[in-house]
């Protein structure tokens, strides 16, 4: 009888284990297929930064204080509001990923990449 309610009892914990693991990596694809509809919104609207709104992707280059960003499309010089995303990216050009405040012209970083070549 006790090994019988040892068995039962191992084979709820292995149930519960399996149905917690498989609750997790459906958490993670689920992120990573949300992000890559915005990465692909965010795409479409790189050309309107200056309209301010959601995440937009822009490429241009990093001052050599990191505090400011000019953008490629337009020329337009940009204030970072959260420069230590960029350290080590000073003086480089790159595509970031950012929201725009077209009031202050602070953008807020998302994602930094390294532009395609």
């Amino acid at each position: 009888m006790k090994k019988l309610m040892i068995c039962g009892f191992a084979l709820a914990l292995c149930t519960l284990l399996l149905a917690w693991g498989q609750d997790t990596s459906q958490q993670g694809s689920s992120q990573g297929s949300q992000s890559t509809p915005s990465s692909q919104s965010s795409a479409s609207q790189a050309s309107t930064t200056s309209q301010g709104g959601g995440n937009q992707t822009v490429s241009g280059t990093v001052s050599k204080n990191g505090k400011s960003f000019v953008n490629d499309a337009d020329n337009k010089t940009y204030t970072v509001g959260n420069p230590g995303l960029l350290a080590g990216h000073e003086g480089q050009h790159v595509a970031l990923v950012v929201h725009v405040d077209p009031d202050t012209n602070v953008i807020h970083i998302m994602q930094v990449e390294m532009p395609p070549q």
